[in-house]
């Protein structure tokens, strides 16, 4: 069976307060409960990660930048709910900060996992606005970067490149692995909308507003094969997000849950026919049916791969 790596830990609460941004913070334990409710997975069967220490995220982030999360002023801006400036820092590090780093521990136990059986998908990371330096957009920690890095200096990785097909450009990511030569990043999204500015990119395939499913698929069977050409990695990273669902508020991408289940196992089809590694996170999404693409993809996904996993 394909791994899938997740944690009850997971979702992130603060008394109420997370549902003041668009971001279901909830729908990771949605998403497993999905895939058991459907008969895919017993509860059992998933792959519970621990959380990533201060050591492990430092080798990608800056100890200033793991300092100044005990700022509640600096939490606010990053997770955009302003209201918590106004709770105790320690209480947000535990309901907020803590279970980041448990999807930041599953993202680094997908990649392994990838490596050893070819295919592993974590139900949650793929926080792609935070680099080594800075955080935002929901996002506190470097998790894909980090995987990365700590497998590389295990001599485990040679060469990598992060796909990612989320709404809005990966800058975080982008930036924190740029300097390293042998991580690369091909990057699909939408055009005008955060974050601005563009930050440099591998290969970056910006989509105009109102891209459909059919010119979005189309843009992502063009670009994805010369990059895996081009760059022969060792092991691919898709950052897979829901936020290009036409009924996500806030992008202008006009995919419907069955496209977006098609882009997934086109990515996931495409690396594995070559027989690259790949280890999937799920990233953003907005939209009131985000859960539920996600489930749908990786029930898909499943479908196609379990009995080769």
């Amino acid at each position: 069976m394909v791994p899938l790596v997740y944690s009850t830990s997971y979702d992130v609460t603060a008394f109420g307060l997370e549902r003041l941004h668009p971001f279901d913070s909830r729908k990771y334990r949605r998403i497993r409960d999905g895939l058991v409710r459907q008969g895919l997975r017993r509860p059992a069967d998933f792959v519970a990660p621990r959380p990533c220490t201060r050591a492990e995220l430092l080798r990608v982030h800056t100890p200033a930048y793991l300092d100044s999360l005990k700022d509640r002023r600096v939490l606010a801006r990053i997770l955009e709910v302003p209201l918590l400036r106004f709770l105790p820092a320690w209480l947000v590090g535990w309901r907020v900060l803590r279970p980041m780093r448990h999807a930041a521990g599953g993202t680094l136990a997908a990649c392994r996992l990838a490596l050893e059986r070819g295919l592993a998908v974590n139900l949650g990371g793929g926080y792609h606005h935070a680099s080594g330096t800075r955080g935002g957009g929901f996002c506190a920690y470097a998790d894909v970067p980090l995987a990365l890095r700590t497998l590389h200096d295990e001599g485990r990785v040679r060469s990598a490149l992060v796909v990612d097909t989320d709404a809005h450009q990966g800058d975080g990511t982008a930036d924190a692995v740029r300097p390293w030569g042998w991580a690369r990043v091909l990057d699909f999204f939408e055009a005008d909308i955060f974050p601005w500015p563009k930050v440099e990119e591998d290969v970056a395939v910006p989509l105009p507003p109102g891209t459909g499913g059919a010119a979005y698929l189309d843009a992502v069977r063009d670009a994805l094969p010369v990059a895996l050409e081009r760059y022969r990695p060792d092991l691919v990273v898709y950052n897979a997000g829901s936020d290009v669902l036409a009924t996500d508020p806030l992008t202008g991408l006009r995919l419907t849950p069955q496209e977006m289940a098609e882009r997934d196992l086109l990515v996931v089809t495409e690396v594995r026919q070559r027989g690259v590694p790949l280890a999937m996170v799920l990233s953003g999404g907005y939209g009131p049916l985000s859960w539920q693409a996600h489930a749908a993809s990786v029930e898909a996904i499943l479908a196609r791969f379990d009995g080769e996993a």
